[in-house]
């Protein structure tokens, strides 16, 4: 019983944590840089950054009373993407001149990267509750796999080469903190995508679905603003890949993965 009060305690810091740093970025990219220290100039960057983590305060919180089978998935996302967090705020404490906000994003990390690490090899006796054993349509693992080798590959260029690769595609490439959080919480969800494609089955992938949905729409958000201000090439293809899957998510989560 005290594991299973721990794992939802670690659920609620978990939804409480993503839904701020997810939403702030997002909405008031610009305030959020002046209050933090950066320099808030790839507001773009900002926002996928903040779509990406919201994604798991949505599907995190989706899942509040989700059985294990459903939560697993999700869990070991977040573990991955704190894992990386740590990594991105190392990077930024050892260059030197790291914000405020880069020591508490990695006190959280920490506590984040233990705390799901330890219910992945400890996993909490969750309620009973109804799951499905339907394997994922064809359509719907090729949708996942799409998803996944986009999440790695923008995971890994924002998380390695960071502002590096947004100077590539036409941005400043200034706050490589932001850029390696983005990464990170994108790497999370390819990670949690390729789990899904060894899954197979539908209430593994139900969450990472809604989590996809999420990041992807609020993404379709953010490069029609950024196409209208004038932006970067890279804007229209990322419009129409999240357009893509946010259709194709919300296709899937209607129709049960069928």
């Amino acid at each position: 019983m005290r594991r299973m009060q721990t794992f939802r305690y670690l659920l609620v810091l978990l939804v409480a944590a993503g839904g701020f740093f997810g939403l702030a970025p997002l909405v008031f990219p610009t305030q959020f840089a002046d209050v933090s220290g950066f320099s808030g100039n790839d507001v773009f960057m900002y926002r996928l950054a903040g779509a990406a983590t919201f994604g798991y305060a949505v599907g995190l919180a989706a899942g509040f009373r989700a059985g294990w089978t459903a939560l697993r998935i999700p869990i070991a996302a977040t573990f991955v993407f704190n894992a990386a967090s740590i990594v991105a705020c190392l990077l930024a404490i050892v260059g030197g001149g790291a914000q405020p906000v880069v020591y508490l994003i990695l006190a959280a990390s920490l506590v984040f990267t233990a705390g799901t690490g330890y219910f992945l090899a400890n996993p909490p006796t969750l309620p009973a509750t109804p799951e499905s054993d339907a394997s994922l349509a064809p359509w719907v693992m090729a949708l996942f796999g799409i998803g996944t080798v986009a999440a790695l590959f923008f995971g890994l260029a924002a998380l390695i080469p960071a502002g590096a690769f947004g100077h590539f595609l036409g941005y400043t490439g200034l706050d490589d903190f932001v850029y390696r959080q983005g990464g990170a919480a994108t790497l999370g969800a390819g990670g949690g995508g390729a789990m899904v494609l060894m899954s197979r089955r539908w209430e593994s992938a139900r969450i990472p679905a809604l989590m996809a949905l999420t990041f992807n729409a609020l993404s379709v958000v953010a490069a029609l603003l950024e196409i209208t201000s004038g932006g970067q090439p890279i804007a229209w293809l990322i419009l129409a890949a999240a357009a893509l899957v946010t259709i194709g998510s919300a296709t899937a989560i209607a129709r049960g993965g069928r």
